[in-house]
């Protein structure tokens, strides 16, 4: 237990990222109610785990995945410890029945995967009722459980659909999706990056995630021989979040604690074996009498298993889970110089009805933020972390025609556009490309190259390819550029435009690639575009720095800055990094 405390507060990943001071989500939340779930099946409290596990329905819409794993887990008793199957059967019973006690007076019918809620903690109940009344009787058992699934599957299927369709979506979740890919946390986890890469969890989750791999063979191992099916639970719980973790790299914030927990186990069977004393042994036997063995075991544990995630961690902890200081500054902003949305303050505390008057009006914003807005801002913005509204904004702020972007803001009375220094491009280190432009177009639905491209470029002093990011005049038009970077004013830029020759190439390997050939610098953009066109197919008037404006572009005239937000290290020369603005016509 004290290893997996040390090893749950340690381990880099999703879990330490989290559950830092000040990141405002559920999902720490989340981690607790599932343990203490776990802890209270483990030591046999039946009242207790029926209780946690309602609260952690409150806590998280999708919690039917942990009833899932719970299922599983009592199928899977039924089936190696046929001593304890009517008891796992009676107790999963009692504990599902108390869940669905709390679910339907508590939580409220109108939410988002209520009808999963219900219809998994009442399939669980169904199976373990299964379970417990064929005890002795298994072949009969695995039939009763089989027709009474499927019996199930199709009465959800026809009388359903809807329901059915949830789930099926559900399930789909941990498939590849193109979709998905525009949320970092959503991607699979050897797809983080956009490419496959067997390093990703070294780089998210350092040794524990291959320590707990081997935990988890030797826990397998281990409770095939004792029939423990307390060891069986951790055991299900731990591949089923591998299996999950390795769908959408999100769910590492419960593999982490769930490795910790098999990783100790695996730990004090080395330290036994090296005959490391403890408490509850203080003067232990050593089997192999091998040279230098306690030492070994002692390094293996502290070398392996701690220390490479002790640096990572320290790096992620240094840093504060809650918003930047300039990101409060524009919430308090918003909550105090804004017009109430609702007409009183008294709105933010109320309790939501069937029938609700709409807010008086929105706030457009990018939906990495939305929550602040709603917490701290005490406003209604357009998207928030459910991506819920995603598409609107980026629609908004990737449209190139100011009367259009301004008709988008009309169906939800957006007032005011709050902008963010991260939205556009800006140069990354080594000649990568930064910001949130791309998730901007991918979730506009347009495709990425109308704004930019990656093409290479010969250096051939150094006989090596360098990047040369390019950046077509409608990055320059698009809204969150205009807003951001320009402030709403006009641009005309000096000698900042290029005529790029490009000619499409193949590698060695086969695959295509774009070369910048050449470049000519123009005085402006109208005389680098009559040149390129002159000169025909295969050249481009371009810009070739992602901040610094390449066309002209008008002022907007529909949008006023209403507030600016400044870092404070920042100089009095750098752009703000954040931009309100309201909406004037």
């Amino acid at each position: 237990g004290l290893i997996a405390a040390l090893l749950a507060a340690t381990l880099p990943g999703h879990f330490l990222d989290r559950t830092l001071v000040g990141f405002v989500d559920h999902h720490a939340l989340e981690v607790l109610l599932s343990f203490a779930t776990l802890a209270c099946m483990a030591y046999g409290s039946v009242a207790g785990a029926g209780i946690c596990l309602g609260l952690y329905l409150l806590a998280w819409a999708s919690g039917s995945y942990f009833v899932f794993i719970i299922a599983v887990w009592v199928v899977l008793t039924a089936l190696v410890a046929p001593d304890r199957r009517a008891s796992a059967g009676r107790f999963t019973a009692i504990m599902a029945a108390i869940a669905l006690a709390i679910v339907l007076v508590f939580q409220d019918p109108d939410l988002f995967r209520y009808n999963t809620q219900i219809a998994a903690l009442t399939g669980l109940l169904a199976l373990s009722l299964a379970v417990m009344f064929f005890a002795n009787q298994l072949v009969k058992a695995i039939g009763v459980i089989t027709l009474i699934s499927v019996t199930l599957v199709l009465i959800v299927w026809m009388m359903m659909p809807g329901l059915f369709n949830q789930v099926v979506t559900d399930l789909n979740r941990f498939r590849p999706d193109a979709s998905r890919m525009n949320v970092l946390e959503a991607r699979p986890l050897f797809l983080y990056t956009g490419n496959w890469t067997w390093s990703q969890p070294w780089t998210f989750f350092r040794s524990g995630f291959y320590a707990g791999i081997v935990a988890v063979i030797g826990l397998a191992w281990a409770t095939w021989r004792s029939r423990r099916i307390d060891h069986l639970l951790i055991l299900c719980f731990t591949l089923a979040n591998y299996v999950a973790t390795i769908g959408q790299n999100r769910f590492g914030y419960y593999l982490v604690p769930a490795t910790a927990v098999v990783i100790s186990w695996l730990a004090v069977r080395v330290l036994d074996w090296g005959g490391v004393p403890h408490a509850g042994n203080p003067e232990p036997r050593i089997k192999a009498r091998l040279p230098f063995q306690r030492e070994v075991a002692v390094i293996a544990v502290a070398g392996i298993i701690v220390a490479p995630n002790l640096v990572p961690a320290a790096l992620t902890t240094s840093r504060s889970g809650g918003m930047p200081g300039y990101w409060a500054d524009a919430m308090e902003w918003l909550r105090t110089k804004t017009p109430e949305p609702f007409g009183t303050p008294d709105a933010y505390y109320a309790r939501y009805g069937r029938t609700n008057a709409p807010a008086a009006y929105s706030v457009m914003n990018w939906w990495d933020q939305g929550y602040w807005i709603i917490q701290t801002g005490r406003r209604v913005p357009i998207s928030n972390p459910t991506q819920s509204g995603a598409d609107k904004a980026a629609r908004f702020l990737t449209a190139t025609d100011e009367a259009d972007a301004i008709t988008q803001l009309m169906p939800d009375r957006s007032k005011y556009v709050i902008v963010d220094w991260e939205l556009p491009f800006r140069d990354g280190p080594d000649g990568s490309l930064a910001g949130r432009f791309q998730s901007l177009a991918d979730w506009a639905g347009i495709p990425t190259s109308r704004f930019y491209s990656l093409c290479f470029s010969r250096n051939t002093d150094a006989d090596e390819w360098r990047p040369a990011w390019i950046y077509r005049e409608p990055y320059y038009q698009s809204m969150v550029y205009r807003l951001m970077v320009l402030a709403g004013a006009a641009s005309a830029p000096v000698n900042n435009t290029y005529v790029v020759q490009i000619s499409e190439r193949t590698d060695v390997t086969g695959r295509r690639f774009c070369e910048v050939v050449n470049r000519w610098q123009y005085p402006n953009s109208e005389a680098a575009k009559v040149s390129a066109s002159q000169r025909g197919a295969g050249f481009e008037a371009v810009g070739l720095t992602p901040w610094q404006p390449a066309f002209s572009v008008p002022p907007i005239t529909g949008l006023k800055i209403a507030a600016e937000f400044r870092d404070a290290a920042q100089k009095a020369s750098e752009s703000p990094m954040i931009r309100i603005f309201q909406v004037v016509r």
